[in-house]
């Protein structure tokens, strides 16, 4: 017999031929091209073993769809034997609707990363709809079923994973694989038990403190300061009876490493939760407030409707009291949200990356809606409230997608800056974070409307709350810190946020808080820090301090008390590993009006570079200063690096440490 004909033998249609073939599919296609892209970014952020042990967890997970599908294509197979169609028909249409979606699935991953790698390079993803892609994937999926029917390549395929399937010390192989690094580092799992009851010294005459935060709110787009603001009226009525911080500055523009600067008052160059997915390093995650605040006896809770602002995301979860999320209508959400049982691991990325075409369902049937309404999270506040009712003081970090894109406010906003007939539905904008050419600066401006109209939305929402909090009785008491965690950007060439700029529009955003019984209005015009934020909240509150915060404690100013300026500091590090050096990256100081950007790019022709803006006299930073201004600019780069210095020092004696007591946290 010939090899050929061995090919065009009839198919089994055995359940295990099936499944055996699936997990080979799986294996083999499916999550190495989801893993690609991002493999690079969790080895800068996560130990090897660690990696080895969120992949092994992925596989394993990977078990369950390959399961599915080969049950359905031998429920197919044996029906369509059974009702009378020849055995080779059969067994084909079963394999059909088994591999078929394996191919879609893998298509739509090799055209993703393909149009990440283009965008990257050239920017032409703007041109790219979600049509297109569509119609890609189809043509790709088409020619797969038409080799399956026509050529031996269905064969091939299967006689290749019947082949390992059928070698027992290969199967075992596989299967040490896929236990020995999970059994090397366990995942914690989340605990959903009833916590404790406070066992520190705060008393129910302790303040309830909520911190809001909504997300991508940049300050002048928010105007939160100014008592006429036209997006944010409700937030500017509250600020007339707090103190609005006109020059506050987050650490970097991306929510994981901001959220987890709040939280630790500690900044990037430390804490390293500095890629989209990262955690904070293991010996910061104890640094936190909400740690503090609970061992003091107050009743820690986390809502939010984005996965990246949630301490199960940062691995500060042990922490709280609660850590819940808020539903969306989205389809990649509900697994995303899931997979943070394991909240140490990266297992909400690697599911919602293997099935990346959810988001393309997402875009098609939400159409003019957004999946997300500030309404539900504030709803879930309320719920939280009546459920602790006034047994103990209460944290509680609120945190609200809106006005994030997509920008798709709801009917009672939309259309107040841009008529009806553009950027009315999801697909028709553009892609998150991206380069773009002058040539388009008209759409992107477009953009920004609807952003504003977002943001008027999430402002009517945030007043309703703080109408409920009075209502509640609990909002003169209750001290309360409103702010976002990173800009978003309109301008220079980058629609979005994320990515390595550091413009203002980025990291400058609003600040407003109200102390316990605060009826005045103060505003500050002093540049301040997202890492004074937990400094400050515990400082208020008559917390102990955070031991390493490297922020400081507003309260001078917040009482109305001279306060003396200090540098400030912001970095975008997603290109910097956690276990090299620091020399990559830009870094911000910000010491009065003047600001000074350090790019670190050890590949680069010039492997620091330094620009040099007055943020008073040009505050969108078009013209720099460095070359006529050289003094400056070396007084303040000498500060920045010894900032940098000590963080790299500090980075050095941790990773000694574990070294020394190996605890997971180094590489091997």
């Amino acid at each position: 017999m010939t090899v050929s004909d061995g090919l065009r033998r009839p198919l089994p249609i055995a359940w295990w031929s099936m499944f055996a073939a699936a997990v080979v599919a799986t294996s083999l296609l499916w999550l190495p091209l989801a893993i690609i892209p991002i493999i690079d970014g969790m080895l800068f952020v996560a130990s090897t073993g660690e990696v080895l042990r969120d992949l092994a967890l992925l596989w394993w997970l990977g078990l369950l769809p390959a399961a599915g599908l080969a049950t359905a294509g031998w429920v197919v197979a044996r029906g369509a034997a059974l009702s009378g169609v020849a055995f080779a028909r059969a067994g084909l249409a079963g394999w059909c609707v088994l591999l078929l979606p394996f191919g879609w699935v893998c298509a739509w991953l090799a055209l993703r990363m393909a149009w990440q790698w283009v965008r990257a390079v050239t920017g032409v993803d703007l041109l790219i709809t979600q049509e297109v892609r569509a119609a890609a994937v189809l043509v790709l999926t088409g020619t797969l079923a038409w080799g399956l029917w026509r050529t031996g390549l269905r064969a091939v395929v299967t006689r290749v994973a019947l082949a390992l399937a059928s070698r027992w010390p290969v199967a075992a192989v596989v299967l040490t694989l896929g236990i020995v690094p999970i059994a090397m580092k366990p995942p914690s799992v989340l605990s959903f038990t009833t916590a404790a009851a406070p066992t520190g010294s705060a008393s129910t005459d302790s303040p309830d403190i909520f911190l809001i935060s909504l997300d991508a709110l940049a300050a002048a787009d928010a105007d939160a300061c100014n008592p006429e603001s036209a997006t944010m009226p409700r937030l500017a009525e509250f600020a007339q009876h707090a103190t609005c911080f006109e020059r506050f500055y987050t650490a970097s523009n991306f929510t994981t490493p901001t959220t987890s600067t709040m939280e630790s008052g500690l900044l990037p160059w430390t804490h390293f939760a500095t890629q989209p997915d990262a955690k904070m390093s293991h010996e910061t995650r104890g640094h936190t407030m909400a740690a503090v605040l609970k061992a003091e006896g107050w009743r820690v809770h986390s809502v939010t409707d984005n996965l990246l602002a949630s301490p199960r995301h940062r691995g500060t979860f042990a922490a709280y009291t609660s850590s819940g999320f808020v539903h969306t209508t989205l389809f990649s959400n509900g697994l995303r949200e899931a997979m943070t049982m394991f909240p140490d691991t990266a297992l909400p990325r690697l599911v919602a990356t293997s099935l990346a075409l959810l988001g393309a369902f997402d875009i098609a049937l939400h159409g003019q809606n957004s999946p997300y309404e500030s309404e539900r999270t504030y709803a879930e506040v309320r719920a939280l409230l009546a459920r602790e009712g006034r047994v103990a003081p209460l944290f509680v970090w609120a945190h609200t997608l809106p006005p994030h894109a997509p920008f798709l406010p709801p009917p009672s906003t939309k259309y107040r800056l841009l008529p009806k007939g553009e950027l009315d539905t999801w697909r028709e904008m553009l892609a998150d974070n991206i380069d773009y050419p002058a040539s388009i600066q008209p759409l992107v401006d477009k953009h920004r409307l609807r952003y504003r109209e977002s943001i008027m939305a999430a402002d009517a929402a945030l007043g309703a709350f703080l109408d409920e909090l009075q209502r509640l009785g609990r909002l003169e008491s209750a001290l309360i810190i409103i702010t976002s965690d990173h800009g978003e950007s309109f301008e220079k060439g980058y629609y979005g946020h994320a990515g390595p700029l550091t413009h203002d529009a980025l990291i400058r955003v609003p600040l407003v808080i109200k102390l316990s019984g605060q009826t005045t209005a103060r505003k500050v015009d002093m540049q301040v820090s997202q890492a004074d934020l937990a400094p400050t909240i515990l400082d208020l509150v008559g917390a102990p301090p955070l031991p390493r915060a490297e922020g400081r404690s507003l309260r001078d100013v917040l009482e109305g008390r001279p306060m003396a300026a200090v540098p400030v500091f912001a970095m975008t590090m997603e290109r910097q590993s956690r276990f090299k050096p620091l020399d990559r990256g830009r870094y911000v100081v910000i010491d009065g009006d003047d600001k000074l950007t350090l790019r670190l790019d050890p590949t680069a022709a010039t492997p620091a570079a330094a620009t040099l803006h007055d943020l008073r006299a040009d505050p969108t930073e078009t013209h720099d200063l460095a070359a006529a201004q050289p003094a400056r600019v070396a007084a303040l780069q000498a500060v920045l690096r010894q900032r940098l210095a000590a963080a790299a020092a500090a980075q050095a004696q941790a990773q000694t440490q574990a070294a020394e007591h190996p605890s997971g946290q180094s590489r091997p």
